[in-house]
């Protein structure tokens, strides 16, 4: 390997270093970050009504797919 790839592998390895320190420094657990995993929860926690068709469970197609 010369000494191009070996510097450019290194120098990602560095950004890979500096982007996972700085990524264990975040805190996750203030008010602004609760409120909004508070808002999702909410919106998402919404029951979802599926309206199926009435002629889908039919006799005739359930006798025809068995």
């Amino acid at each position: 390997m010369d000494f191009f790839l070996l510097g450019t592998m290194l120098f990602l390895l560095a950004n890979v270093a500096v982007v996972v320190s700085m990524l264990r420094r975040v805190n996750l657990n203030n008010d602004s970050v609760l409120a909004w995993e508070h808002a999702q929860f909410a919106v998402t926690a919404q029951p979802v009504t599926i309206e199926l068709a009435a002629h889908a469970y039919q006799a005739t197609y359930l006798a025809k797919a068995a």
